[in-house]
């Protein structure tokens, strides 16, 4: 027991190889540490008599948490990866750095260690949040409990230790609040010492034209618990601690809602991912979703490619049987693949306040591709709300908004516009383009089929029409560009509009109109020609009647609703 100074007495015994029963004093933890290796907490069987005669015996989980065992034919025993100097070798140069982190793979774990850096360099000393725990729902409670016992058992929680951790950090404390079995602290004093950059905010959108664009044969791997999978620094464990059952816990991983770590998944997944030339070619990541065309490599080779650098991820999941892709519920039928909402929408909130309406709002268009008249009947309820209110938990009174929500739910019941074809080819397209009093709207069709639309709804001014359907032109044009297509023809139904680029691209020397705003409608061609010379665009202009527009639905709310 000498080794072993965290534990507690239970009744516990243990079937030896030799048929015998062992008597044990009760289970605790302890520190391992081979020589010139990282220490590693795993949990122990305290016995009172040596077993078998050895003062310990390793069971497989301390073996695995090691690195394993490897036995050579002189009785020698090396703990960790066989070779591991070699493995060190080739792999010492693996680190990722960011501006608010650094990430390096240590080869003889096989893992990754993440450290996040301090805003302006200076770490917050003592933090002041002193809550031990939100308290999850009574019904929750027995499933909490259970993920965190296993948390303890894995080494992702361990004791939190005041002689080896610094002591001018022992207040910090972070509350655990329950969502489903996924216990997450709270991270809200420490995020405000941790700066985020979030240029690539747009990303998201990004990767679903990217993974559209992979054909058909394609498959989804998942990394399993993946933040748990990174290691954080043991200098800022004690910055990411959990009370439970009166002990106090580090967390020794990377936990669920610090601001830093989605970038710290992305940059280990994506380098990761970079090893190998044919799983780069043929695999993308978006956090800890792994996109795979198998028509370039396979599911299989790409999981065990993570494995080889301690990540571990789910069986992969071919899309066309089905399967979640960012959100998106997508699988296939009759040679192509279609997409619709991943979850169900809830009714409309009861109490309303513009908070309440603009989650509704957000929950309805969320990232989707596609959603025809919804973009703009949300969108018209959220500026409602905004007119309707001056804060954010203001309570909305009367029954427009209401009305309008309810309306909104009736007819998502009926036909949901948030669905369509997943994937996508060749970079010829229809852009069509439309512009009402209210918004402007522009819908990208590929080979007969909608797969992207958009909506902005237009301030409360006087310009002409006109000027918003050059608006719509621009926007249209930049969103084709964003799927890389070459060959665009512009349907609008405005003669106008259709006249003036048609002179632009045709060469004529000089705008014919009498409108008051004639330099900026100038401007307003000249960048659509500007588009076309810096892209190579082959740009085409057909004049569609507006009944037959599939851009007007995204300019256009009920009548009544605007009386």
């Amino acid at each position: 027991m000498p080794g072993c100074r965290r534990w507690k007495k239970q009744p516990t015994s243990l079937r030896t190889i030799t048929g015998d029963d062992l008597r044990c004093a009760g289970v605790g933890t302890a520190k391992l540490e081979p020589r010139e290796r990282q220490a590693t907490v795993v949990d122990v069987i305290v016995s009172e008599q040596r077993p078998l005669g050895f003062d310990i015996v390793l069971g497989i989980h301390a073996i695995r948490r090691l690195g394993g065992m490897f036995l050579d034919r002189h009785g020698g025993v090396q703990l960790g990866p066989l070779h591991a100097p070699v493995c060190a070798a080739a792999d010492e140069g693996i680190c990722v750095e960011g501006a608010e982190f650094v990430a390096t793979y240590e080869p003889t774990l096989r893992s990754w260690k993440a450290a996040w850096k301090w805003a302006n360099g200076r770490s917050p000393g003592t933090l002041d949040n002193t809550k031990e725990e939100y308290p999850p729902a009574a019904a929750a409670r027995a499933a909490y409990e259970k993920e965190l016992e296993t948390w303890i058992h894995n080494g992702w929680l361990v004791p939190y230790d005041e002689q080896n951790q610094s002591t001018d950090l022992s207040n910090g404390r972070h509350p655990t609040r329950k969502g489903e079995v996924r216990p997450v602290l709270d991270f809200r004093e420490l995020n405000g010492h941790i700066d985020t950059f979030t240029a690539n905010s747009d990303v998201c959108a990004s990767k679903l034209r990217e993974w559209r664009r992979r054909g058909t044969n394609v498959s989804i791997l998942d990394l399993r618990r993946a933040y748990l999978q990174i290691r954080v620094e043991e200098s800022l464990w004690s910055y990411q601690t959990v009370m439970l059952h009166g002990r106090r816990y580090c967390l020794t991983r990377l936990g669920f809602g610090l601001n830093v770590a989605p970038s710290i998944m992305k940059a280990v997944v994506d380098k990761v991912l970079s090893l190998a030339p044919e799983v780069s070619k043929g695999s993308s990541a978006y956090l800890d979703d792994i996109f795979v065309d198998e028509s370039v490599v396979s599911a299989r080779v790409v999981s065990k490619h993570l494995a080889q650098y301690g990540l571990e991820s789910k069986s992969a999941e071919s899309v066309w049987e089905g399967a979640r892709v960012l959100g998106l519920q997508v699988w296939g039928e009759h040679d192509i693949l279609r997409w619709k909402r991943g979850n169900e929408v809830a009714e409309p909130p009861k109490k309303l306040a513009r908070r309440s309406v603009f989650s509704y709002c957000g929950e309805l268009v969320g990232h989707y591709p596609v959603c025809g008249w919804l973009r703009v009947a949300s969108a018209f309820v959220k500026r409602e709300a905004n007119s309707a209110t001056s804060r954010w938990d203001e309570p909305i009174h009367g029954d427009r908004i209401p009305r309008h929500l309810d309306e909104i739910a009736c007819q998502l019941k009926e036909r949901d516009p948030a669905q369509g074809r997943w994937d996508t080819s060749g970079t010829a397209a229809r852009m069509w383009v439309d512009a009402s009093a209210l918004a402007l709207g522009v819908a990208l069709e590929v080979n007969g089929a909608i797969v992207e639309d958009g909506t902005r709804l237009r301030p409360d001014e006087a310009r002409h029409f006109n000027m918003a359907e050059l608006d719509a032109v621009i926007k249209g044009l930049n969103l084709a560009l964003t799927w890389k297509m070459k060959t665009v023809e512009l349907m609008t139904d405005s003669a106008t509009v259709h006249r003036w680029i048609e002179d632009g691209l045709s060469g004529k020397p000089r705008l014919k109109t009498k409108a008051a705003n004639e330099m900026l409608i100038r401007r307003r061609v000249e960048t659509v020609l500007a588009l076309v010379r810096e892209y190579e665009l082959t740009l085409t202009v057909t004049l569609v009647r507006s009944a037959d527009n599939k851009a007007d639905k995204l300019t256009r709310v009920p009548s009544r609703w605007i009386a």
